[in-house]
Formats: C-alpha cells, structure tokens, sequence
C-alpha cells in the first residue's frame, strides 16, 4: 500500500508536495481502511483540479520516479522538468519520496536528483515507526558518504557488501536499490533479512501507473479463459457484450495485415519472452485485436480475445471493433476481477471516453471490493457526480490548484470540515473549495465585432 509520495522541483510542482493516503478523523466507510505499523490508510483517492493544474503531474512524478528506479537517469529525455518558472531551480535537486507499507511495517524510499544535469545525487531506504527511525541505507553521491544496516548482513559478508555499496557511492547515474538487486543472487541467498531491499523493489514493479492513451492492465482479466467472473462484470456496465470468447487462430491469422517489420519484431520478443521448451503467456495488442501466446514444447499457439453481443453466438467482435468507452472498461475491469492484494492502481482521467454513470458505477464497485480485499486505486479525474459524500469519505478527496506564483499545490478535502451530509458537488463547481477554473472573460474574435458594427 502507498501511504505517501512527495514531490519537489518537478513539472508544475515547485516546493515539496504530498499526497498521504493516511486516513483522516472521518467515521464513515472505516471498514475499507486498510491498518498497518498503528496507521490507517485509505484504500481510494481522487484527485480533482482544473486543466493544467497539476493533477496529471502529479502522476507523471510518480511515472518518472519509477523509470529513474530501474533504468536511471539516461532515460531522462528532457533535461528541463524542473519547476522552470523559478530561475534558481535548474540548479537545485528534485525531489521524490515514496512511503509504502510492507507487510506490517513502513518505509521511506526516495532520492534526489539533478534533473538538468541527469545526475543523482542522494538516495535512501529508511524503516519508519513510532518516534524512530531505522537506516536501511543512505548515500550522497557528492561527498561519497554512505551507511547501512550492519544487521541486515552475516558478519562473513559484511566486507563484500562494503565493496558493492562502495562501487557506487559516486555513481550518479543508476540507482543502488536496483544495483545492489542485479547478479547479486548469493548474497540475497546468504542475507535472508536482506529480502527488505527485493521487497521494496518487488513493490515498485508491481505499482501499476497509466495515463490516458496507455493500457491500464493490458486486458488481464481477459486473459483466461475461465470468462464467467468477467462476463458477470462486464454485463453489469451494460456494455451489449454477452459473453468472451477465446479462439484459436493460426499465426498468420494472429499477424494478418500486419506489417512485415512489425511482425518480425513481435515474433522476436515472443522468443525473448518465452524460450524454448518453457511454458509462459503473453498479452498482445496486434492491429487493436488482443491476442494470447502461449508456448507448449516450443511451438507458440495463438488465440484471439473476441466478443458476442446481445445473446448471439454466431457472430464475434474484436477488441478494435469495440467503442473507446468498452474498450477503456475492459481495461479497468482487471481492476475490479483479477487484482491481488496489495496492488496498487493510479490511473490518470480515468473518466476519459466513459459515461458519467458509468466512471460513478465503476468507483462504486470498487469500493465495494475494498471493503474485503486489500486493493488501492488513485485516480485524477474531473467527473463531479464523485463528489458525493455517500460515495466517498472527506478524506478520499484531493484538490489542485496553482498559485499566484504558478506552482501546483495538492491539498485535502477533509480540511474544509465539511458535513458527511453536505451536497458539496455543486459548492465544488462554484468554487468553494478551489480546484476549478472561474472565467471573468469571453473570447470573441475580431472578425465578430467587425460583423457586428457593420450591421449597425
């Protein structure tokens, strides 16, 4: 579970800012909090604000992070994400923080990062608690200073470790949690309380980030074959489609009216992905129809995700012959039916392509879940019929406005002290809150005033 993320001098976002899923003082709905280390987090948070306020940076903060963690700072393509509209901030570090739960405990990771110069600069894993803290490790790359647990490691390989820390306390460009995770299999194997950094690691490959042209889950929950859970779901958003259909198709088939070069490439990273003689499955978006791969005893078998409407059997829809709308909730539902515990979901405009009706169902269902299963979903969205306190706590909503200043402030709801029985929807459209745009102005162009004197 995430329990906060902090940003600093990234995007829009100029001093640190922090979204904390710690639950606030509201009674209602505390059978879906989720407790942890004498904490309680929330399960759910939407995040609303004008265009341009900040909601998707927030998100692409996070998006960023994650690629600094595994691939380090050569994937950083603009070099001018800092908050720009300060002249001194190209030559001050950005910011990132992550506090997660773990089990039953917490811990801060984060680091920060020149973003101009692509270089980082410190890096920490610290476990938190009541009035203490532990150091997991830390490291400053321009003093070359570091420390570490010593208990974390048997007295035998304290000394080797010593050398793997030490080889990148200077190193700039990749991070030590995803180093010291690489080729490194028995000292993990000899340090069993060194599991603390898979851990931590294993929790950033299963957060689940997307934005509004990217797949959420690539369709998982239509990846079995095993349809009645989904087809129960799917039906309940009224969606026309009746029943999932999985088809074996021939590899031609699967690459018909594909380009040459694109079919090439995919057939080579079924390879990758698959060896021979290993068994394995794979999702495939191949001209907008979703496809399987599996391998049995080295021979790839195709099969074709198709869809039958209204009852009738005899004829079959692929993925792209389904609207925007169905083909962006069939994304989600993998949300709601095939989730495990403990995912992690931050879908940017989750609201994009779908009904009102149908974006308030969706959240509706997945609170529902969260009150048995231990499942997180973030959201940014701009779908006001949220903004019922029937549906959502205080504490699940977030605002974002920017300043005079220009810089994007995140704050919570629940400040306002709200009634669990206020209609705050339409106070939220007026203003009341922040976090919505207030036109004082219309555009009008030239050529209509020109039109208009003419007349007269």
């Amino acid at each position: 579970m995430l329990e906060k993320f902090t940003v600093g001098n990234f995007l829009s976002f100029n001093k640190n800012q922090t979204l904390s899923m710690i639950a606030g003082n509201v009674v209602k709905n505390k059978d879906r909090l989720f407790t942890a280390d004498g904490m309680k987090l929330l399960k759910f948070g939407a995040i609303y604000g004008a265009n341009a306020a900040g909601k998707s940076n927030l998100i692409k903060a996070m998006f960023f992070a994650l690629k600094i963690i595994y691939q380090g700072t050569e994937t950083i393509e603009n070099t001018n994400k800092f908050f720009r509209l300060d002249d001194t901030n190209k030559d001050k570090t950005s910011y990132f923080e992550f506090e997660i739960c773990l089990g039953k405990k917490s811990y801060a990771y984060g680091f920060e990062i020149m973003v101009a110069k692509q270089e980082i600069c410190e890096e920490w894993l610290i476990e938190l608690g009541p009035g203490k803290e532990k150091e997991i490790f830390t490291r400053n790359t321009s003093t070359g200073t570091y420390s570490y647990d010593f208990s974390l490691l048997e007295e035998a390989y304290r000394q080797r470790f010593e050398i793997y820390i030490g080889d990148v306390k200077t190193v700039k460009n990749k991070t030590f949690l995803a180093y010291i995770m690489t080729d490194k299999d028995e000292l993990h194997a000899k340090n069993p309380k060194l599991s603390i950094l898979k851990e931590t690691l294993r929790w950033f490959q299963r957060l689940n980030i997307s934005f509004p042209n990217t797949p959420i889950t690539m369709y998982d929950c239509l990846s079995t074959e095993k349809a009645e859970g989904i087809e129960k779901a799917i039906k309940s958003f009224l969606t026309g489609i009746t029943k999932v259909n999985v088809k074996t198709i021939t590899q031609e088939e699967a690459f018909d009216h594909t380009p040459k070069k694109i079919r090439e490439q995919i057939e080579k990273d079924i390879q990758n992905e698959c060896k021979e003689n290993h068994s394995c499955g794979l999702r495939m978006n191949v001209g907008g129809r979703l496809i399987l791969v599996s391998i049995k005893k080295g021979d790839p078998i195709f099969k074709e995700v198709t869809f039958f409407h209204n009852n009738m059997d005899s004829v079959s829809f692929s993925l792209n012959e389904e609207s925007e709308g169905t083909q962006r909730l069939l994304d989600l539902l993998s949300v709601l039916v095939t989730s495990k515990d403990n995912s992690v979901f931050i879908i940017d405009e989750i609201d994009r392509s779908l009904h009102p009706k149908l974006t308030v169902h969706f959240v509706k269902n997945f609170l529902e879940i969260a009150r048995k299963k231990n499942i997180q979903l973030i959201i940014t969205t701009h779908e006001s019929h949220l903004l019922d306190l029937d549906i959502l706590r205080q504490d699940e909503i977030y605002l974002v406005e920017k300043n005079k200043s220009g810089a994007s402030i995140l704050y919570p709801f629940d400040q306002f002290k709200e009634r669990f029985d206020k209609k705050i929807e339409k106070a939220y459209l007026d203003g009341r809150y922040g976090g919505v745009p207030l036109f004082d102005t219309f555009f009008m162009p030239q050529e209509s005033f020109e039109t208009t004197e003419e007349k007269e």
